[in-house]
């Protein structure tokens, strides 16, 4: 993990296909944690946000997205920052176990703030 000294450090890429999904999430990020958020609509997109060189801490991805899936992008992103925090919300619990193979958290759908909390900020100084 980053050194990251408090959650409103973190900077956290938030990845889900659904727009509506995508504000709620980054809007709750930001209020609830206080982090910095950036949001994308796509793998292709969250790629093209790494490679911009902004630094992430935490990658949050929903597993079940068109084109690249968030395995895929789980693997791309450790590729390009070893030492980022991986999230990924599946509502299969089969998808679990390959979660944590690509070294990813798995959070199951539904998840309540409070787990969500939890596992975005694993390790993290409060």
């Amino acid at each position: 993990m980053p050194q990251i000294q408090s959650p409103k450090d973190a900077v956290v890429l938030v990845v889900e296909d659904d727009a509506e999904t995508l504000a709620s999430v980054t809007n709750l990020i930001v209020n609830e944690l206080g982090c910095q958020v950036f949001g994308a609509l796509s793998g292709a997109h969250a790629l093209a946000i790494v490679d911009s060189g902004v630094n992430i801490d935490i990658l949050f991805s929903d597993v079940v997205m068109p084109g690249m899936d968030g395995i895929a992008l789980a693997k791309a992103v450790r590729e390009k920052i070893p030492t980022v925090h991986i999230v990924l919300a599946t509502g299969w619990p089969r998808a679990v176990e390959v979660a944590t193979d690509v070294g990813a958290i798995p959070l199951i759908k539904p998840y309540s703030l409070a787990q969500l909390k939890s596992v975005l900020l694993e390790g993290v100084p409060q």
